[in-house]
């Protein structure tokens, strides 16, 4: 008990510490670049890239650009995605066999400036709806793998108000505060450039296995703020408090409200996550070298868990690093690269490190500007802990073509290869197949 109150004081000072630097940083910079002559812009800074808005089309997507026309000159803004996916093993692994999955989202969001004219302010809902086959049987089950083939693979069918926050944005929009029921890889350890990737490992660095993400958003506290901007370099800080019930008590947190935030007789353990990102610009939009960003972070979980020796730990911790760089650029072809790192105690772990590595080529067919083409290459470092019984790493070796039909419809064929999935003697490497289609409206 001693040792979770230490681990658990440091880290909530070290919270504390990272708020105050954010909050009196910020406001150092925001009084500094007042008293500046507005001389630069900082558009040019390499920034997380904004959604686009769908191609107008014919019927349905005439209809929703219409319909969002009406609602943002309002205050709201709907939007959402559909994404089905039949994939299976057909060679290797465990089982060989096909399954169907997909996930529907519908969100949300409410200016309210616009609404009651309170600066800076927004409230975000997000409706999730997940086919959970695979949860039991099918997808991961089949191949065997530990890192997870496939991102929307949930254990159970949902139905779920899966987001649900308030933010407020100050001191000139240089600091971010929301309030709510988050998925943490929003907007930590994330990588723009692998977001079209299946494989659950491009998403975050499976080392962070107490991130409370998909399908289990949790209750949280973040603060984000940007503590440098000049022409082409930007430094922001993140931190974020997040419900733990889930990592330690096995409470799906996806499915509730903020009652064990506050603790109750499920859990009282939480997660604490923090980031610092380095933006950069580039030399243009065409050329060799264009936007990049490199981050890094620790996190904490206060909790008690199993140690593969038999004892148990109170208190886990991990790293983690990102880098993302567009290497080359010309017309409507590019070519973007990606890096992962992490590391977490692999007495409790299964994966004690992760290295990432992938590329993303887009607009390589002439009149497929859209298109995009990615390979990516994923080591999970399994424990060597003698009680947790893996025999080898695995290594994840994916590809896909995205095929984008309009501006709001795509087809994504993808295969993956597994090499000693799951780290178990006598499991083949594993052959996944699989496809993917959808529509964002």
């Amino acid at each position: 008990m001693r040792d979770r109150l230490e681990h658990g004081a440091v880290w909530m000072v070290a919270g504390s510490v990272v708020l105050a630097c954010i909050l009196t940083a910020s406001a150092t910079v925001y009084a500094q670049d007042k008293a500046m002559e507005d001389g630069r812009s900082g558009a040019d800074v390499a920034d997380r890239p904004a959604e686009s808005d769908p191609e107008s089309e014919a019927g349905i997507g005439r209809t929703f650009d219409a319909f969002r026309e009406r609602t943002e000159a309002g205050g709201l803004s709907v939007s959402g995605a559909y994404t089905a996916e039949f994939s299976g093993v057909v060679d290797g692994g465990i089982r060989r066999r096909f399954d169907f999955r997909n996930l529907l989202t519908i969100d949300a969001e409410v200016d309210l400036d616009a609404v009651l004219g309170w600066d800076g302010a927004s409230v975000f809902v997000q409706y999730a709806s997940v086919n959970g086959e695979g949860g039991l049987e099918g997808g991961s089950n089949d191949a065997g793998d530990t890192q997870g083939y496939s991102n929307i693979e949930s254990r159970r069918h949902l139905d779920v108000l899966y987001e649900l926050w308030f933010q407020q944005e100050l001191l000139d929009d240089s600091v971010r505060v929301k309030l709510g029921k988050v998925d943490a890889n929003s907007e930590f350890a994330f990588v723009d450039a692998a977001g079209d990737f299946a494989n659950s490992s491009a998403g975050f660095s499976p080392t962070i296995f107490a991130l409370p993400t998909y399908p289990d958003s949790a209750t949280s506290v973040n603060v984000f703020a940007t503590l440098l901007e000049r022409d082409r370099f930007a430094f922001d800080l993140s931190y974020g408090f997040y419900d733990g019930a889930l990592a330690a008590d096995g409470v799906e947190t996806g499915r509730r409200g903020p009652s064990t935030f506050f603790g109750d007789d499920l859990s009282d353990d939480y997660f604490q996550i923090t980031q610092a990102d380095v933006r950069w610009a580039g030399g243009g939009d065409d050329g060799w070298w264009g936007d990049g960003s490199l981050s890094a972070g620790g996190w904490f979980h206060d909790g008690t868990f199993d140690r593969f020796d038999g004892g148990r730990d109170t208190g886990v911790f991990g790293v983690f690093a990102t880098l993302e760089q567009r290497v080359w650029a010309s017309g409507d072809r590019s070519f973007d690269a990606f890096a992962q790192f992490g590391w977490a105690d692999d007495r409790v772990s299964e994966i004690g490190l992760h290295a990432g590595l992938g590329i993303v080529a887009g607009g390589l067919i002439p009149s497929r500007e859209n298109d995009r083409l990615g390979v990516y290459v994923s080591l999970a470092v399994l424990s060597d802990e003698p009680g947790a019984g893996f025999e080898d790493d695995e290594l994840v070796i994916d590809a896909y073509y995205r095929a984008q039909l309009t501006g709001s419809i795509f087809v994504q064929p993808e295969v993956q290869y597994i090499i000693n999935p799951g780290g178990a003697a006598g499991v083949d490497d594993a052959l996944v197949l699989g496809i993917r289609a959808g529509i964002d409206f």
